[in-house]
């Protein structure tokens, strides 16, 4: 790195003010006719941007150096140093979000559930990669000033063993996700109940996981803090829609409705989200008043409230139909006469 950076200031050096203000001119030219929103305009026009800026910055140096007395060979060193890690970290940067991006576009994917696990993945590397950019930058920006960072290396192993000890939940964060990703417990979008929060996924790093309730809350949950996951939109889940009828129903016909009710979802199947024909069971309590019966679905994860929202209104149509009421809690009063 240091001999690269050597390079390009002994290029530098050589090359007088009229060619580096006609290179400026250059690439603000070729920057104008970059268009288009793909990763390698995107880095072709913000990289460009950073050189553009780095070789200004340098010709006002020069030029400066000629006013007035200072030692411009130094701060030109530094100054190019600086420009180049900018760059070479940007590059980086945009090469985890170039791996990400790769990485969904070459998963197999076969159902909703794989897409979600890509993105969970690929948002854990694009957040690790980004630490590992910033912290090498850093380092070698420290390098620049002449800072030897071996002993800053070692301070930081000795205060880390001190800070670990009273820093331990950071650390069960970090291992509790690691093995979240390795057991594949949940992904992003997924709804789930974790530490007593229900809702979906928004978001998962190592440390913390994002859940957003139905309010729209969004709960921040450390990984260490998950002891128990539900997931309740993995691979299939169960609707089940509960309704009474009136203690004089004819309890047989109950049962055909509710059959015939079944049958039609399964044959029409709206949005696809029925595995199999919804079945009634029953009478599954007797109420203070009514009889309750049960209409049971095996649906695809995720689509239970979906399909127990279509699976009343179909009751409440068919047992209009055919006369069945549906009771609602009343009290009869008796007047005692003296």
């Amino acid at each position: 790195m240091n001999l690269l950076m050597n390079r390009v200031l002994s290029v530098l050096n050589e090359m007088n003010l009229a060619v580096l203000v006609g290179l400026i001119i250059l690439l603000l030219m070729l920057r104008r006719w970059v268009r288009g929103e793909t990763w390698v305009t995107r880095v072709s026009r913000r990289g460009g941007s950073l050189v553009l800026a780095s070789l200004i910055g340098y010709v006002l140096i020069r030029m400066l150096g000629d006013m007035f007395t200072f030692d411009v060979n130094r701060v030109l060193n530094v100054f190019v140093r600086l420009m180049l890690i900018v760059l070479f970290s940007y590059i980086a940067w945009e090469a985890v979000e170039l791996g990400v991006s790769v990485l969904r576009s070459r998963w197999p994917r076969y159902e909703a559930v794989d897409e979600r696990r890509v993105l969970t993945i690929g948002n854990v590397i694009r957040w690790t990669g980004r630490v590992v950019v910033l912290f090498s930058a850093a380092a070698m920006v420290l390098d620049v000033f002449d800072v030897n960072i071996a002993p800053l290396l070692t301070g930081a192993g000795v205060v880390g063993l001190a800070v670990g000890l009273g820093a331990q939940k950071l650390v069960q964060d970090f291992i509790a996700g690691i093995f979240i990703l390795l057991e594949d417990q949940f992904h992003v979008g997924d709804g789930v109940e974790i530490a007593g929060i229900s809702g979906w996924v928004e978001e998962m790093t190592l440390r913390v996981t994002k859940v957003r309730d139905f309010n729209g809350v969004l709960h921040i949950i450390p990984n260490s803090e998950i002891a128990t996951v539900s997931n309740k939109t993995r691979d299939w889940a169960r609707a089940i829609a509960e309704v009474g009828v009136a203690y004089d129903s004819d309890l047989g016909q109950v049962m055909d409705v509710l059959t015939e009710v079944g049958h039609a979802l399964y044959e029409e199947n709206p949005e696809g989200i029925f595995l199999e024909p919804p079945t009634p069971l029953g009478p599954e309590a007797l109420a203070d008043s009514s009889i309750n019966f049960w209409l049971v679905a095996r649906v695809k994860g995720g689509q239970q409230w979906t399909a127990q929202r279509i699976m009343r209104r179909r009751i409440k149509e068919a047992f209009d139909r055919a006369g069945i009421e549906i009771p609602f809690p009343q009290l009869d009063v008796h007047m005692r006469g003296e």
